[in-house]
């Protein structure tokens, strides 16, 4: 998505047409005299591009590598280097579609990720340009002089297009990384036996700073250390550009020693793991040393610490926040420490009907209401917990049910003693977005299970997801904030379905426990609570009053708060 742009402007730019970018990039038959055999030619053609239209441009550029790439006449050279011309001239149309990703107001779209079908217009056109370069390099019977003696750039920019080709599969989901890690791992073998792995050349004419098909091929390596397929989009993105500035300072070592956490067998299509998890294999494994990559990552966490966390990131790139460069930053210490995360439990195989449901909101729905939770009648008899409640609800039953998310079916595929590997169709889980809150029912029992959603990835048609267990007994109990309206009676409460909604707020308990309350957590809605903020819990006869002492997750899907009680008060 290329480094540097300057955002300007705040309105919202149309959606992205993937289908008239694919009908112009691949619409069009093989052109049997191509007009770009000759490099001055190339150029008229390519200063024809329009200036402010990226969309069109690369699907124009993409369009010109995939008849280079069908067509056989081009010599080695005058195809590389038409390839190159056409990689220079791209260079532009990617940043500015990537700046349209993540910021299409103007603005860092924060915690909100951009239109899709512009990533994958960028995996299309970096494929092209992936097997333009592979082409060229693989071409050894009929290559040229000019072609060998450029042969260092041109790994450099074949590694770099498979580097984003990784990057945006694992972003989308697709299952393509695998035979992508093939070709990294084929290349930089080639690079090394030609010599050429630590050349250090600029990868593009008129750029000051040098890199090396270790250096493209580390980046690689860091970005698969960092769990792109655990993260948001923009996160992942964010990862692969610290990951280009950090790379320098990783390096190759023959042999394990103290500051060698990681390793990778560089074959097939094995991927980099901490060094307790290594497995022999044909190839001697490579080290990866990435000890001197903690202070760089330190130095940037400590950097602009006193700013506003909503201001526009300088450092790696423009489209991001601070807030949003802090956490990539510390979550990047952890992974490339020396003491990376890992499963602690063992993962059992399993092959059990599940149902599976997400949002807070529609989380909420299937969680039981805690035991005890009772109103009185006016001659003191009791009725069922919070039916006030129960006749708002069926009050609005239609809408409810309108508005209600599918439960999808599922199944799990292996299960640890804090989490669950759920499969299911890619077709059924357009909402699944790494952080948000799930509910789990394992067939055919009827208790429902909370998670967070921490990993996706995909395998063929499927979806696998990677799901943090917080609690198999939640119960759900209703929160008033006194603050906004203290005289606000139940029965008042519910002839206002507006005040309703405004005052009364569900939160879930990942244990059930007695009443009144102890200190326990909660899990809110966003943004409802903010620590010291205090609200009521409607009892029988009166109403337990609740402090926020905590706010241990505060994200885009959920809070996750510890809370204190004060007291019970008797209406």
């Amino acid at each position: 998505m290329g480094r540097a742009i300057r955002i300007t402007g705040g309105h919202r730019m149309a959606a992205f047409n993937l289908r008239r970018f694919r009908d112009l990039a691949f619409g069009h038959a093989p052109l049997p005299d191509h007009p770009m055999h000759s490099l001055d030619e190339a150029r008229k053609l390519l200063a024809l591009l329009p200036e402010d239209d990226a969309e069109h441009s690369l699907a124009e550029l993409t369009r010109w590598t995939v008849s280079i790439n069908e067509t056989a006449s081009f010599t080695p050279g005058r195809r590389a280097r038409v390839l190159m011309l056409l990689d220079d001239t791209a260079r532009t149309q990617w940043r500015a579609l990537g700046i349209r990703y993540l910021a299409p107001t103007g603005a860092p779209a924060e915690y909100q990720d951009g239109d899709p079908g512009i990533l994958r217009a960028m995996l299309d056109s970096a494929s092209e340009f992936a097997n333009g370069f592979a082409i060229t390099l693989d071409d050894s019977e009929h290559s040229s002089r000019w072609v060998v003696e450029n042969q260092a750039r041109l790994m450099i920019r074949s590694m770099r297009w498979l580097g984003r080709r990784l990057a945006l599969a694992h972003m989308l989901h697709v299952p393509f990384t695998s035979a992508v890690w093939e070709l990294l791992h084929r290349r930089r073998e080639v690079a090394e036996v030609r010599g050429l792995a630590a050349t250090a050349i600029p990868a593009y004419e008129g750029v000051t700073y040098t890199t090396t098909v270790n250096r493209e091929y580390l980046r690689s390596l860091l970005l698969e250390l960092a769990a792109p397929d655990s993260v948001r989009v923009r996160q992942a993105e964010l990862i692969y550009r610290i990951a280009a500035r950090i790379a320098t300072a990783a390096r190759f070592e023959n042999e394990a020693t103290s500051e060698t956490a990681f390793a990778v067998i560089p074959a097939g299509h094995a991927r980099p793991v901490p060094v307790d998890r290594l497995k022999p294999g044909a190839a001697a494994p490579l080290y990866i040393n990435t000890v001197n990559c903690l202070p760089r990552l330190r130095a940037a966490l400590e950097r602009d610490m006193g700013g506003n966390p909503t201001d526009e990131d300088t450092l790696f790139g423009r489209g991001f926040t601070l807030r949003e460069r802090q956490a990539a930053v510390a979550r990047l210490l952890d992974h490339w420490g020396l003491n990376p995360p890992q499963r602690r439990h063992r993962r059992i195989p399993l092959a059990l009907a599940a149902r599976v449901i997400g949002g807070f909101d529609n989380v909420v729905n299937v969680v039981p209401m805690l035991a005890g939770l009772q109103a009185r009648q006016g001659n003191g008899a009791p009725r069922s917990a919070l039916r006030l409640l129960l006749s708002e609800t069926s009050k609005n039953l239609k809408r409810s049910v309108l508005r209600a998310a599918r439960v999808e079916p599922s199944r799990v595929v292996d299960a640890s003693t804090g989490g669950l590997g759920l499969a299911i169709r890619r077709a059924d889980a357009a909402w699944a977005k790494n952080g948000m809150l799930l509910a789990v029912m394992i067939e055919p029992g009827k208790n429902w299970f909370v998670g967070v959603l921490r990993r996706i990835f995909s395998i063929d048609e499927e979806l696998r997801l990677g799901i943090q267990i917080l609690t198999p007994k939640p119960r759900k109990i209703l929160l008033h904030a006194p603050a906004t309206r203290d005289h606000l009676v139940w029965d008042e409460a519910i002839l206002r379905d507006k005040s309703f909604a405004e005052n009364f707020k569900y939160a879930i308990l990942l244990e059930p426990q007695g009443l009144p309350l102890s200190a326990a957590d909660l899990l809110l809605p966003p943004g409802l609570a903010t620590k010291g903020a205090q609200f009521n819990l409607p009892l029988a006869s009166g109403h337990q009053r609740l402090s926020i002492a905590r706010l241990a997750v505060d994200g885009e899907f959920f809070q996750r708060a510890l809370f204190e009680p004060l007291g019970v008060s008797v209406d």
